[in-house]
């Protein structure tokens, strides 16, 4: 049996889905993340080692026809090498793609016509599709040199606010006995031997913090709202910027765990693109992540999204496999 392979790699996790010719999805499989930057190319590779055995023990193959990987390790298309470097021995496939998470994602965005898709978790990034089928990107530098609206910078700006409010430099907020608690600390001061190295093996950790900032604005906390509404602002302006020139209407689609968990931040995002043109279509993708890597897989193969494929994949939409 010809079989195709979907992998989202995310900054926290990995999902991967194995299907048929005609979009029936048989299995899926949720890993630690492939994120080599972040983890390193050893555990990346363990985690996808430990996913594929799992997905090769459940369809009783294990071997596929086509196989399509996002990772938020990239910022463009992987080269053989690199390619080679991650999945070499763990993936037999016949053809093997493996680019950057935002691009595999995007293959979700099925219909014709200028289009974004912005994508918000652990870090954060941008990518556009014009009139022409060509692709441009922005975003993506990770938290050194950018991530506006990305989890990992909005709980980094809540910590840095915490600690002014702990010297007094700024209002009394919640966010400060909320960052002691979420990281199991008396004080700053301890935070801060603790979280030493923020952006390696810390990182996901830190970024988790994230939904603790939308908790405390849900409680109504003014710093935690302006935060927020801060860096939805900064990341709707790489946004508005990379579509210049498109359509009124053109779709912008949302995709990360800060995106989906987060209507607040959904609706600040939008508030700020609408300052561009109120006719933007902004919504949540109508497909997982790990979906556009299988459409992907699929278009290798040259195999059309039929009516038939996608009522499979509207099924795994709906019930979660």
């Amino acid at each position: 049996m010809a079989l195709y392979l979907g992998i989202d790699g995310g900054g926290v996790r990995t999902t991967a889905v194995a299907a048929n010719e005609k979009g029936k999805i048989l299995i899926k499989v949720l890993g630690g993340t492939i994120d080599y930057n972040a983890v390193g190319m050893a555990t990346a590779a363990k985690n996808l080692k430990y996913i594929m055995s799992e997905v090769c023990a459940k369809t009783k193959e294990t071997s596929f026809k086509c196989a399509c990987i996002g990772s938020s390790a990239l910022s463009s298309r992987a080269t053989a090498a690199e390619t080679q470097a991650l999945v070499g021995g763990i993936i037999d496939a016949e053809k093997i793609l493996m680019d950057s998470s935002i691009v595999m994602a995007m293959e979700c965005m099925t219909g014709t016509g200028p289009c974004a898709l912005v994508i918000s978790g652990v870090d954060s990034m941008v990518a556009a599709r014009n009139e022409k089928n060509k692709l441009s990107r922005a975003g993506g530098w990770g938290p050194l040199f950018g991530g506006e609206g990305s989890g990992f910078v909005i709980a980094m700006e809540a910590i840095r606010y915490a600690i002014r409010s702990f010297e007094g430099s700024e209002p009394k907020t919640d966010l400060l006995p909320d960052m002691l608690e979420f990281f199991d600390v008396y004080s700053p001061v301890e935070l801060a031997a603790k979280l030493d190295e923020p952006y390696g093996t810390q990182r996901n950790k830190i970024s988790s913090f994230a939904s603790r900032v939308f908790s405390c604005a849900s409680a109504g906390d003014e710093a935690a709202k302006e935060i927020i509404a801060k860096q939805a602002k900064l990341l709707a302006g790489t946004t508005k910027n990379l579509i210049k020139g498109y359509p009124d209407n053109a779709v912008i689609g949302l995709w990360g765990g800060v995106f989906v968990n987060n209507r607040r931040f959904r609706n600040e995002f939008s508030k700020a693109m609408f300052e561009q043109s109120t006719e933007y279509r902004v919504e949540v993708l109508n497909y997982p992540a790990e979906c556009g890597s299988l459409f992907a897989a699929y278009k290798m193969d040259n195999i059309p999204l039929t009516d038939e494929l996608m009522k499979n994949i509207d099924i795994y939409r709906g019930v979660r496999v």
